[in-house]
């Protein structure tokens, strides 16, 4: 029976800890400026919060059967609503269904909202304006399509 020898298994060697070091330092280089990078990630929040807030926007007016005005600024989108039924009339607020406050959705600071438009979804969600592309953060591109309105 041959005896092992119990003490060559044991631990690392000089040469594996200085390998696995330098793989975390390399790694610990490339992800940090990364994550402590904000911009990126509020971009594609901010796009994702305007996707929603169009979204809810083409649903109402079907739902209501009336137009919804859409008005964005460099930083914000407000959503109002027609009372009537008749085209091109004044809107009114409509009321964020959480808080009952005005909807108006505020991209995070440092992130624009390009062009400054003002358009309509009529009562079957189609957009008065076509086309629709709304540049969030000089990076994502927010269109709505010309007949259906589907906001992508």
């Amino acid at each position: 029976m041959r005896l092992c020898n119990r003490g060559s298994g044991r631990g690392f060697t000089l040469v594996e800890l200085v390998l696995a070091i330098m793989i975390a330092g390399v790694i610990a280089a490339v992800a940090v400026p990364r994550m402590a990078d904000r911009s990126a990630f509020q971009t594609r929040g901010g796009a994702s919060e305007l996707r929603t807030a169009l979204r809810y926007a083409q649903r109402l007016a079907m739902a209501k059967n009336r137009e919804v005005c859409v008005t964005t600024t460099a930083s914000d989108l407000t959503l109002m609503f027609n009372p009537s039924l008749t085209a091109g009339q004044p809107c009114i607020p409509v009321i964020r269904p959480d808080d009952g406050s005005n909807y108006v959705l505020t991209l995070p600071a440092g992130i624009a909202l390009t062009p400054a438009t003002t358009f309509r979804f009529d009562a079957q969600g189609r957009p008065s304006v076509t086309p629709i592309g709304l540049t969030v953060g000089g990076t994502v591109t927010v269109t709505v399509e010309r007949e259906t309105g589907y906001v992508q």
